[in-house]
């Protein structure tokens, strides 16, 4: 594991840019703080694709059991996974 601390800034901040390129959105169209499912940004693969994302980008595997949402329910949420993991 690194020993270089990420913000919870800096993970937002890459999960959004990874985002907007991915699902082919703008920053603006992203509600951080709502489902992205729920807002049609993403689907069930959608998710699929952010946990592979976050497997290669910070380098730990997302179990299955980790993709609810509470840890997947919205951008912030999400960030707040990473961070936890990440800082654990």
């Amino acid at each position: 594991m690194s020993t270089t601390v990420i913000t919870k800034t800096e993970i937002q901040n890459e999960l959004m840019e990874f985002l907007c390129r991915q699902f082919l959105v703008e920053t603006e169209d992203i509600d951080i703080t709502k489902s992205l499912v729920d807002t049609g940004i993403i689907d069930s693969m959608g998710l699929i694709e952010i946990a592979s994302y976050i497997s290669k980008k910070y380098e730990f595997k997302v179990e299955e059991q980790h993709m609810n949402r509470d840890n997947f329910g919205s951008v912030i949420k999400i960030v707040d996974f990473i961070y936890r993991v990440k800082t654990s």
